[in-house]
């Protein structure tokens, strides 16, 4: 019986970990495992010989002029056709006509034509030019997603014309910022447009014909197993400099070399049937990318790799969701029987991590054949079965209870605690995915306060501010999850459900800034600095439950809604605000509380753009002063996202706080950032710190 309720808990452990299983949380963590296996077995001598890179490299910005002549490029690419190159790709690009004369754009797109030549092109979803024809193939497509652009930023005309395949490098990398796949293929309204690899493996293998049947994609006699929108997993044979590679500037001596009769200083013999991809390593032309091995890898180089992967068919394929499920499931079931069927439970236990690490073992010995097996979850199933079952063989009822007041105690209201004490089923140990609003807060410039204080008067002075603070919080329903030295995070909605979470956090933060006033006017009256306090709010599905050991564990919140809160609450700084809030928690809590709609921003660590609000008061506090200045920055608003900086400056000054003033100075700003190109500007701004 006993090691019949040890499973049960071993099984319910495994179901409730495949289903959190794809948030971020867990994802993170996979891709981190993933980068492991490809250090513990990196494979260089498998890399294909036959792929040769060209960059220009920092000792050739040193020697080279730049902007680098197209006549330089015409007469590499030349050289490199004499000397029996398969194809050439160029990975730099050549959207703006020649700086030194048009003559040049002219001659490399003849020299071009006459080899198999590949040229790149950025893809774009609002305005830009037409995609060419000489980026299009004539593919088979069943029933493939793929995603989808309407515009491009092409090479010259004079330059296109002489390309036989035009390939795409926009993509996008994973969460964390590396690149561990490519985009085969791009929906556009001309037809299919191939990426880089696939054009320039298309001209290498002979121009063969190409189809998508689902998630199998062909390129002649070699079939590859793509994921969703037709991405490649890119298997890595190692870190930066794994492929044969030769600096721009040794081509330019070689060119020296050929035309005064001298021996040339590099090996032709390597370039005889070679692919050759020419691109940027120097990294002052930002053309650097995090890949498993290396923080800063060549672009070209990650291109370099896909082509390998497409015509060597050696690539990375990812197990069904349900493979991982049945493993997750054994190690349970497994780790349950060592842990309840001997009578010694720290031997039992010690035998109980036996499956756990023979499933880390065979999943590192399954990706050196290619194959990418989950990890990450069906390893904490068996874990947390080994911690789950042992809190079940060391607890009773009464202790249990004892735990979760203890553990809420600090940070609920005792009313809170007596409800979820007398009806425990409300709390979801492990982990609940619910709608909630989380807060984040911060003291603005704390650490130079604290230098002028001593510890002592330190102590007084942090316990009196996060008192005040945590008072409301708890007052309003919140949950305090911790402090971190002045800053706080809580959240509404758990342990126990409310509908109204948004409009309890909004009402703390607008109390907390208003406590300040009275804080401030003592803090000045015993000689201290006045206390400002950024807060952030975020509104979303987000995993709460009790996180960690069955001796100490924090009932706290993850996922990507929390990590925004977090972000937003540093966002405030860039905006000269003290309240912001995303859009979920403006549309929850609009009709009691008015607020600013301040932007459209790109927070580090999320790729998504979200739209972002400064909460001013209550709807019953509006003065016709603060209306029209929110009439007046909504006004200037609009212009700034059509790209009218002119007149978004003018009525910004004219608002004339702090924010809208900020806002004028970004206008200045991006106006001369865009000056030669205003279509870039799609109205998102990016934040480069948290």
């Amino acid at each position: 019986m006993r090691t019949f309720k040890v499973a049960l808990i071993g099984m319910l452990v495994t179901a409730s970990l495949w289903g959190v299983s794809r948030f971020d949380f867990f994802e993170n963590f996979e891709r981190g495992t993933l980068d492991l296996r490809f250090r513990l077995s990196p494979t260089p001598n498998d890399a294909d010989s036959s792929i040769i890179l060209v960059l220009l490299d920092g000792g050739s910005m040193d020697i080279l002029p730049w902007p680098v002549p197209r006549q330089l490029y015409s007469d590499v690419l030349s050289m490199l056709q004499d000397w029996g190159a398969r194809a050439v790709a160029f990975d730099i690009l050549f959207d703006l006509a020649s700086v030194y004369s048009a003559v040049e754009d002219s001659i490399f797109g003849t020299v071009a034509s006459v080899g198999n030549t590949a040229f790149v092109m950025a893809l774009l979803q609002r305005e830009g030019s037409e995609i060419p024809d000489n980026a299009i193939l004539d593919i088979s497509i069943d029933s493939a997603d793929l995603d989808s652009a309407w515009f491009c930023t092409p090479p010259t005309q004079m330059i296109a014309r002489g390309a036989r395949i035009i390939g795409s490098t926009s993509d996008r990398q994973d969460p964390d910022g590396v690149f561990r796949s490519v985009r085969l293929l791009t929906a556009t309204p001309e037809g299919i447009a191939p990426s880089l690899p696939v054009a320039l493996a298309w001209l290498a293998l002979e121009r063969p014909d190409i189809s998508v049947r689902d998630d199998i994609f062909t390129i002649g006699d070699n079939t590859l197993r793509t994921s969703d929108n037709c991405r490649l997993q890119l298997k890595y044979h190692g870190p930066a400099g794994t492929y044969t590679s030769v600096p721009l500037a040794d081509l330019t001596a070689a060119l020296n070399a050929r035309a005064t009769g001298q021996p040339c200083p590099v090996d032709t013999t390597m370039f005889n049937g070679a692919i050759v991809l020419i691109g940027y390593a120097a990294p002052a032309l930002y053309d650097l990318k995090p890949t498993p091995y290396s923080p800063q890898c060549p672009g070209v180089e990650v291109l370099a790799t896909a082509v390998d992967n497409i015509m060597n068919e050696y690539y990375i394929r990812r197990y069904s969701s349900w493979i991982s499920l049945l493993a997750a499931l054994a190690i349970s079931l497994l780790a349950a029987f060592f842990l309840s069927a001997l009578g010694r439970i720290p031997l039992g236990a010690l035998l109980a991590a036996l499956p756990t690490l023979l499933f880390l073992l065979v999943s590192l010995l399954l990706f050196r054949s290619g194959i990418w097996l989950e990890t990450v979850w069906p390893a904490a199933s068996g874990i947390l079965t080994i911690l789950a079952g042992g809190i079940f063989l060391f607890s009773s009822e009464n202790r249990r209870k004892q735990e979760i007041r203890n553990a809420f105690s600090q940070y609920l209201s005792p009313d809170v605690v007596a409800q979820v004490t007398e009806h425990p089923e409300t709390l979801v140990l492990g982990g609940d995915k619910r709608n909630m609003t989380v807060f984040f807060s911060d003291i603005r410039g704390f650490t130079g306060i604290s230098e002028k204080l001593s510890p002592e008067e330190l102590v007084s002075l942090i316990n009196s501010y996060l008192t005040t603070m945590t008072d409301i919080i708890l007052e309003t329903g919140g949950t305090v999850d911790k402090f971190e030295g002045d800053a706080i995070i809580a959240f509404w909605g758990a342990p126990l459900r409310l509908d109204d979470h948004a409009l309890r956090a909004c009402s703390a933060a607008l109390r907390c800034h208003e406590a300040h006033t009275d804080m401030n006017r003592q803090l000045a009256q015993e000689g201290y600095s006045e206390l400002f306090t950024r807060i952030g709010l975020s509104t979303g599905d987000m995993v709460v439950g009790n996180m960690g050991s069955s001796k100490r564990f924090d009932y706290t919140v993850m996922g990507s809604t929390v990590n925004l809160g977090a972000r937003l609450e540093g966002a405030n700084k860039v905006y000269g605000t003290s309240i912001m809030v995303q859009q979920d928690t403006f549309r929850n809590a609009e009709s009691e509380f008015i607020f600013r709609e301040l932007d459209t921003i790109r927070v580090i660590g999320q790729q998504e753009p979200v739209t972002v609000y400064e909460l001013k008061c209550r709807r019953h506090e509006l003065t016709d002063k603060l209306e029209s200045t929110l009439r007046d920055y909504s006004e200037a608003l609009a212009h700034y996202r059509k790209g009218d900086f002119k007149d978004a400056e003018r009525i910004f000054s004219g608002a004339g706080d702090p924010t809208s003033l900020i806002m004028a100075q970004r206008c200045r700003k991006i106006a001369a950032e865009y000056a030669d190109d205003p279509g870039k500007w799609d109205g998102v701004f990016n934040l480069l710190s948290k």
